[in-house]
């Protein structure tokens, strides 16, 4: 089978889970109900009381994530994850669009099929994901049983797959086939999934199945471009303008942004190299101990690419922020406490920086060269050279997009902009 002959499956695969999606009319109002009395009844079997079930139903949801099973089914097993959507495809017509929630589960289909039945998994398809789909949580039928308006019913539904999105990260090993052309910092999996696996150590397990967006980086010089094609820069940085009044804005938005104007106003390839690079040491900054290896070498480079600039760290509050969101066990392999965050002043000559948190040995990050190959192929197990095939033409450009499984479950269909 060809690379070619497996993208037109997928996409064929795809489209037909999109239009059972479509197709899909959501819960009746018996249905919402039935869901909500077993949810009142586990609540009540879980020690809430009777008086307080409508104040705390929601977060006893959220908490029903803590159960859901979303480990490994094999030990080879690749992990999708998704956003947004796939557009122009050669075999997509003028102006269609399919999610890519649909175009990963499809992968997996083809691939589980072609390889064995754990080849490839997906968020959606795996038991919790599917026990979590089975609560039909974006669904506004189920939002109004529930006594909840919409923007409370999405803000629960959105808490939930959240949580399962970081535990599903979290979980993974292996490849993790990342359906999208660029993180979007609107997205889970910005926000959640990509963080989760910089975090743990697994930046160079993520393997982006869409082209990069290159008619972006038209104005920039080709060793800049073939940088930001790179998958380690993509894994960290994004390119979209935000508002920091945007619900979903975050310091990590922050620190991840990457202005395509100001980085085309410089005026070398390598001042370009260390505007990159630098963004790449703030993202890792705010992944916290375990990257510390990797900001000591970043701004290493940025130093002698550009000895004059002074470099810029994330503040003490941001890296607050950020230690907050990994939770003690993930500062420290000992478990709690977290490491502190310090105001004493810089810890690397020459850089501008309000905070530090402690340094923990992991080894140091590995970014394209000038001249190197603009997407790298990492390893993820001693010895094995990861075999991703991208479902899209080479040199096509596509938005991000998602997984799902045997029709798409509604709250997935109706996801409220989470754009996953």
């Amino acid at each position: 089978m060809t690379e070619q002959q497996l993208a037109d499956e997928v996409v064929t695969g795809a489209r037909e889970r999109a239009t059972l999606a479509h197709l899909d009319a959501g819960l009746s109002d018996a249905e919402a109900r039935k869901i909500v009395r077993e949810l009142k009844a586990g609540a009540l079997r879980s020690g809430i009381k009777v008086e307080e079930l409508t104040e705390k139903l929601p977060s006893y949801i959220v908490g029903l994530v803590g159960e859901m099973d979303v480990d490994l089914p094999a030990p080879d097993t690749k992990s999708a994850f998704w956003s947004w959507a796939l557009e122009n495809h050669p075999q997509l017509g003028e102006g269609e669009k399919i999610r890519s929630m649909h175009v990963a589960a499809a992968y997996a289909d083809v691939e589980n099929a072609a390889s064995h039945q754990d080849a490839v998994r997906y968020l959606e398809g795996t038991p919790g994901g599917q026990k979590l789909g089975e609560l039909h949580l974006w669904d506004k039928t189920l939002h109004g049983a529930l006594g909840l308006d919409a923007a409370s019913g999405e803000a629960m539904a959105g808490s939930a797959w959240d949580a399962l999105s970081q535990k599903y990260a979290a979980k993974t090993e292996n490849e993790a086939l990342f359906f999208m052309a660029e993180l979007n910092p609107g997205t889970v999996a910005y926000q959640t999934e990509s963080r989760q696996l910089r975090q743990d150590g697994k930046l160079d397990i993520i393997q982006f199945m869409y082209p990069a967006p290159t008619q972006k980086y038209t104005d920039l010089a080709p060793e800049t471009q073939e940088l930001l094609a790179s998958q380690v820069v993509r894994a960290q940085v994004h390119t979209f303008p935000y508002e920091e009044s945007d619900p979903k804005y975050t310091p990590l938005t922050k620190a991840g942004h990457l202005d395509l104007q100001q980085l085309a106003a410089l005026p070398t390839p390598e001042a370009q190299r260390a505007a990159v690079l630098e963004v790449c040491a703030r993202v890792a900054t705010m992944d916290g101990p375990a990257r510390s290896a990797d900001v000591e070498k970043l701004v290493e480079e940025i130093k002698v690419l550009r000895p004059d600039h002074e470099i810029t760290l994330p503040s003490v509050e941001d890296q607050q922020w950020a230690a907050e969101q990994r939770g003690p066990e993930l500062d420290s392999p000992a478990g709690p406490p977290a490491v502190a965050v310090s105001t004493h002043g810089q810890y690397l000559p020459g850089v501008t920086v309000n905070a530090r948190t402690g340094p923990a040995p992991l080894e140091p990050l590995t970014l394209p060269a000038p001249g190197a190959a603009a997407v790298q192929a990492h390893s993820f197990l001693p010895g094995v050279t990861p075999q991703a095939k991208s479902v899209v033409a080479p040199g096509r450009t596509d938005t991000p997009a998602a997984p799902s499984k045997a029709p798409p479950s509604p709250e997935q269909s109706n996801d409220a902009g989470r754009g996953m």
